[in-house]
């Protein structure tokens, strides 16, 4: 009886150690033929991320803000074109439900609207007091020709001030929120 099971305990434990090999080989034989499930995140990934080197701001509110502002939060930056229209105001409707749906996460979350001309109306502003608006005076990314902000885009930078992401005017709230969840949950900083 004791040779019986210690054979099949050698079985066991070549079974365990081969089997898994075996599936590994014949996937790897076989990678043109499965499918592979796709990255789930809704906006565009930029990659490898953007570095911004230098960033300078107007807010409304007469202050100005240099890059330790983008260093601080997870930071949506909304590059509003021109005037704010019913497409702009959707984009910051979008970033303040965002913010409002993390939860007690929200805290580690930042969202501004870049303008072009300083006057913005101020009743749409008025709307959405939590997001920070300002005319954009300077920017300068690392490599200049891999990206430019481009208007009506939305862009998720994070705490060490990188541009990890961008989203165009079919980006959901519920995406939105899905991404910066992922992030602020294996994320140490910001």
């Amino acid at each position: 009886m004791q040779a019986k099971n210690s054979k099949f305990s050698g079985y066991l434990l070549i079974a365990v150690f081969v089997v898994p090999l075996l599936i590994a080989i014949a996937m790897y034989s076989l990678r043109g033929h499965l499918s592979v499930v796709k990255p789930a995140a809704h906006g565009q990934l930029i990659h490898p991320a953007q570095p911004i080197e230098e960033f300078t701001v107007a807010f409304t509110t007469g202050n100005s803000s240099d890059l330790k502002f983008l260093k601080s939060k997870w930071t949506y930056l909304f590059y509003a074109p021109g005037k704010c229209n019913l497409e702009c105001e959707a984009a910051l409707f979008k970033l303040r439900q965002t913010k409002t749906a993390a939860g007690r996460e929200s805290s580690r979350i930042q969202s501004i609207i870049i303008v072009d001309t300083p006057h913005i109306n101020k009743k749409i502003l008025a709307r959405y007091e939590k997001i920070k608006a300002a005319q954009l005076l300077k920017i300068q990314l690392e490599n200049q020709n891999q990206l430019t902000l481009e208007p009506g885009a939305i862009y998720l930078i994070d705490p060490n001030a990188n541009i990890m992401m961008k989203y165009d005017y079919s980006a959901t709230s519920r995406g939105l929120l899905k991404d910066i969840k992922k992030l602020l949950k294996i994320s140490n900083i910001g």
